[in-house]
């Protein structure tokens, strides 16, 4: 996991598991200490940005109450990304 503290709030720049530790509770581990870190930093947001076929990441996220976002950016070299937040 990658995250940076910024004005806008914590920024997950990047996060993911190995395929044998899916399932496991890993992810959910992960995120939840991420939003322990912001909390304690009194960050206003935890954000990141995902892809639409993450399906699984999404539901990680959506389950820990990050809601999709209308900021940017909206592609990565030709990826389509868009962003999620939970406010604090």
């Amino acid at each position: 996991m990658s995250a940076v503290l910024n004005e806008n709030g914590l920024y997950v720049r990047g996060m993911a598991v190995i395929p044998s530790a899916r399932g496991l509770g890993a992810g959910a581990r992960l995120l939840a200490h991420v939003c322990d870190v912001a909390a304690a930093t009194r960050a206003p947001r935890v954000f990141l940005s995902t892809t639409p076929f993450l399906a699984g990441a999404i539901r990680l996220y959506t389950a820990f109450g990050f809601v999709r976002t209308e900021d940017g950016p909206d592609h990565l070299c030709g990826t389509p990304l868009f962003t999620m937040e939970k406010r604090l």
